[in-house]
């Protein structure tokens, strides 16, 4: 499947009238963040046989990739990047529970699992967008066995 080109026209088309507009104006290199966007997506796999409920893909593709330029561009080092959690650890403690936080960490996605596509994890919501065309697995390969004694 050959996946469309989406430039700046494109997305600025696409957020027009919307809540977004706004936050996509004022992006200082859009074309950089399309291409980041689209480099990500494009990585992944497509199943074209797929009739999704009638959708049309360009315009879900389209969606998918305006979107995630905008997250980039909130957030450049989301996918692959960013600061170090070392040495920013916080801990909490009561007896012998323990919970702790790291500052800066990446959010990942409940939806998708470790064997899922880096830019799924990060961003699971591309799922709802681009969910019926894609093909990636879905959740953890591990099966936890429960026996009964």
């Amino acid at each position: 499947m050959t996946l469309p080109a989406i430039d700046n026209t494109d997305a600025t088309a696409y957020f027009a009238g919307t809540v977004r507009e706004a936050a996509w104006v004022a992006v200082t290199d859009p074309d950089a963040q399309l291409i980041e966007a689209q480099r990500w997506l494009g990585a992944l796999c497509w199943d074209e046989t797929k009739d999704c409920c009638g959708r049309d893909f360009v315009e879900a593709y389209t969606s998918a990739v305006c979107e995630l330029a905008l997250a980039l561009s909130a957030n450049a080092t989301a996918i692959i990047g960013g600061a170090s959690s070392a040495g920013a650890v916080k801990k909490a403690q009561l007896g012998g529970l323990a919970v702790e936080y790291f500052e800066g960490g990446v959010a990942t996605s409940a939806r998708y699992g470790p064997n899922a596509p880096l830019v799924l994890q990060r961003f699971g919501w591309l799922g709802d967008i681009l969910g019926c065309w894609l093909k990636v697995p879905t959740g953890s390969s591990r099966i936890i066995a429960r026996v009964r004694s």
